[in-house]
C-alpha cells in the first residue's frame, strides 16, 4: 500500500487525491483513494511511506532512440537535422556491433528507469544493434518496450538521394524477415513487457511497394507502425513533389493511418493532416527538446489537441535532446506552446501530464492496461518526492511536477507491481557496470569510425 502524499490519478476527471492511498494486489491496482478510506482494505500490506510525494502513473515515452544514447555529447550542438545525421550520426551508428548497442541501450534504459518512465516506444531496432540482446535487457531491466524493427528498401532521406551511410543500410527481405522472426520470437514476451512493431525509416529510404506491404503485415500480425513524419520543411515538400499531398495524405495513400500508429515530431502538419489524424486514432509523438536543438520547428501541438489529435510525449535520441527524462520534458512541451502562441493558456499543466501518461498509452493501444492509476489496471507507478528546494514549499502539486520538478525528484518506480526503483536505486540493472560499459563503448565506437573526437577539445 501507498500511503499519503498526493495522488495525480490521470484517470480522465483530473483530480488530485491528498493523502491518498493505493493498495496493489498481484501486479495490479486493487484500490485507489483516500488513505483513510484504502487502509481498511489493506491489512498486513506492506506499506511505502508516500507522504510530502506526488504518486502517478508510469510516463510513457513515444519516441525513443536506444542506440543515441552512447552520443551525448559527442556531435557538435549547432547542426540542422540532415547534416547532423550524415555526417555524424549514422558514420558513428555504422560501426556499432550488437554488444555496443546493447551498451547504449543500458545506459538508455538506466536513465529512463530512474526518471519515472516504465514504457517506451523504440523506433529503429536495426540489425547490427542486436535485437535478441535488446530484448533481453528489456526483459531483465523491467520496464516496458515496444522494439521497432528498422524497415527500409533505399538509401535517400527526403529529397537528399544515396544519403545513408553505407553502414546504416538494410535490405527489404533482411528488414521484413528479421521483423517477423522477433515478432515470433518476442511480441508478448517478458510476461507481455515486450511488443514488436515495424519501425519504417523516413521518406525517401522506404520504396512505395514497401510502405504498403508494411502497412499490410501490420494489419496481419496486429501490431504498430512508427516512423519520423514531417519533422523538417524538406519533409513535406518531398510529399507534395512526389505524392502531391501533405503529409497524412502521403501516409493515407499507402493505409498507414490508425490506431497504433505513432508519428514522430510532425512538425509541419496543416490542418488537414489533423483532421486526418484525429479521425483516424493516429498519434504525434511531440519531441520539443529534439526539434529545438535541430531548428526544426516548433509544432502545433496546440492545435493538434484542440482538433482531438491523440499527442504523446518523446524524448528521442541522447545527441538531439541529451537526456531521456520525460519530467523535464513536460516543461519544455508546456512553455514552448505558451511561448509559440503568446497564450499562457493554450495548454495546460494537466495537457501534458495526460500526454506523458493517458495519452502515450492509448497511443500503444493499452489505455485498457495503463497510463492510469484506476482499480485493475497494470501497477505501473511513479513516486516523486517533494523535497529538495526546487520543489519545495509543497503547494499545487501538478503545477510543481511539471514546471518545477525534475527527474531527479523521483524516489521509486514499480512496473507490473514489482519495484525496479527504490529510494533512487535501480534493482535491476548493476549501475556502476552500466555506466563503465557506456564509457568504454563509445571509446571503442569511436576507434572503429572514420570520424575523429576529441572529447575535451572544446575544455579550456
Amino acid at each position: 500500500m501507498f500511503k499519503g502524499g498526493y495522488i495525480i490519478s490521470c484517470d480522465g476527471t483530473r483530480r488530485i487525491i491528498k493523502d491518498g492511498g493505493i493498495l496493489v494486489e498481484d501486479g495490479r491496482i486493487a484500490m485507489v483513494g483516500s488513505y483513510e478510506d484504502v487502509r481498511q482494505y489493506a491489512a498486513g500490506a506492506d506499506v511505502v511511506n508516500t507522504e510530502r510525494c506526488i504518486v502517478m502513473p508510469g510516463l510513457v515515452d513515444t519516441h525513443v532512440h536506444l542506440a543515441q544514447a552512447l552520443l551525448r555529447g559527442v556531435v557538435p550542438d549547432n547542426l540542422t537535422l540532415i547534416p547532423w545525421l550524415k555526417e555524424w550520426i549514422w558514420p558513428l551508428q555504422g560501426v556499432y556491433d550488437d554488444q555496443d548497442g546493447r551498451a547504449s541501450a543500458a545506459l538508455c534504459i538506466l536513465e529512463m528507469l530512474k526518471t519515472g518512465t516504465t514504457c517506451f516506444v523504440e523506433t529503429h531496432v536495426h540489425t547490427r544493434y542486436g535485437f535478441n540482446g535488446i530484448a533481453e535487457l528489456v526483459k531483465t531491466s523491467g520496464i516496458r518496450g515496444v522494439l521497432s524493427k528498422s524497415i527500409m528498401d533505399l538509401k535517400g532521406y527526403s529529397n537528399v538521394e544515396d544519403v545513408i551511410h553505407p553502414g546504416m543500410v538494410e535490405e527489404r527481405d533482411q528488414c521484413i524477415g528479421e521483423f517477423k522472426e522477433m515478432h515470433r520470437r518476442w511480441a508478448g514476451g517478458a510476461d507481455g513487457r515486450i511488443d514488436v512493431w515495424l519501425g519504417l525509416r523516413s521518406a525517401g529510404a522506404v520504396s512505395d511497394d514497401l510502405l504498403r506491404e508494411s502497412a499490410e503485415i501490420a494489419v496481419e500480425y496486429n501490431t504498430g507502425v512508427t516512423m519520423h513524419i514531417a519533422e523538417i520543411r524538406e519533409d513535406v515538400e518531398y510529399y507534395r513533389r512526389v505524392y502531391g499531398a501533405s503529409a497524412a495524405g502521403f501516409l493515407e495513400r499507402f493505409g498507414l493511418l490508425g490506431e497504433k500508429r505513432i508519428y514522430a515530431h510532425c512538425v509541419w502538419l496543416n490542418t488537414y493532416d489533423m483532421g486526418r489524424f484525429a479521425a483516424t486514432g493516429t498519434t504525434v509523438a511531440h519531441c520539443p527538446s529534439s526539434n529545438l536543438k535541430l531548428g526544426s520547428g516548433l509544432a502545433p501541438i496546440s492545435e493538434m489537441l484542440r482538433n482531438g489529435v491523440n499527442v504523446g510525449l518523446g524524448c528521442d535520441g541522447g545527441p538531439s535532446n541529451d537526456c531521456y527524462d520525460m519530467i523535464r520534458e513536460m516543461k519544455l512541451a508546456a512553455i514552448l506552446q505558451k511561448g509559440r502562441l503568446t497564450d499562457p493558456t493554450s495548454i495546460s499543466a494537466w495537457d501534458v501530464v495526460e500526454m506523458a501518461t493517458r495519452k502515450g498509452a492509448r497511443a500503444i493501444g493499452r489505455l485498457g492496461e495503463l497510463g492510469s492509476l484506476e482499480r485493475g489496471k497494470k501497477a505501473d507507478i511513479v513516486v516523486v518526492e517533494l523535497k529538495r528546494p526546487s520543489v519545495t514549499p509543497i503547494s499545487n502539486p501538478l503545477s510543481l511536477l511539471v514546471y518545477s520538478a525534475s527527474g531527479c525528484d523521483v524516489r521509486d518506480v514499480m512496473i507490473d507491481g514489482k519495484f525496479v526503483v527504490r529510494d533512487r536505486k535501480v534493482l535491476t540493472l548493476d549501475e556502476e557496470k552500466v555506466l563503465n560499459d557506456a564509457n568504454r563503448h563509445l571509446q571503442r565506437v569511436l576507434e572503429k569510425s572514420d570520424i575523429k573526437v576529441d572529447l575535451l577539445s572544446s575544455i579550456i
